[in-house]
């Protein structure tokens, strides 16, 4: 009798769990401007098959354990080459299919010009070396996703 009293305690945490699925994390870095500035775009894609209840609280840099400022996106046609994206709100998502998690970081490196930095001087940026955590709900309960490392897709130098 305990045993089944655990079990059907511990089921739908299971269940709900094995329904938000990560299916990828890529990291994307963008040179630009005169005075040269990168900025590192991360994305992390996930999936949800079930519909119920659910919300993304917070995107933690593990390397730094300070929260970034993310957003949501709905992908339209996942199976399309070029998916477009839709922007949602954070709270209470009763939707299910795949999703982007999306948040960037920036760091400049000086003009030259006098009395500004030098040329190559390198400025510290939040990287995500380490990976992330994404902290979310489901229903009630509190559950996290760890991104180990991002994918590095190739670097766009731009004017």
């Amino acid at each position: 009798m305990k045993r089944t009293i655990c079990l059907m305690f511990l089921l739908p945490s299971v269940v709900f769990a094995q329904d938000f699925k990560f299916i990828k994390a890529t990291k994307q870095t963008i040179n630009s401007g005169a005075s040269p500035t990168s900025t590192n775009n991360y994305t992390i894609e996930i999936s949800k098959s079930k519909k119920c209840k659910w919300s993304i609280d917070s995107v933690v840099n593990l390397y730094t354990s300070k929260a970034v400022e993310f957003q949501l996106f709905k992908i339209e046609n996942a199976t399309v080459l070029s998916p477009s994206n839709k922007p949602i709100e954070m709270t209470s998502i009763k939707q299910n299919g795949s999703f982007q998690i999306k948040f960037s970081s920036m760091k400049n490196r000086g003009s030259g010009r006098p009395g500004a930095p030098p040329m190559n001087l390198m400025v510290p940026v939040a990287d995500f070396t380490q990976g992330a955590i994404v902290y979310y709900r489901i229903g009630k309960k509190k559950m996290q996703l760890k991104v180990e490392s991002f994918d590095e897709l190739e670097t766009i130098n731009a004017p």
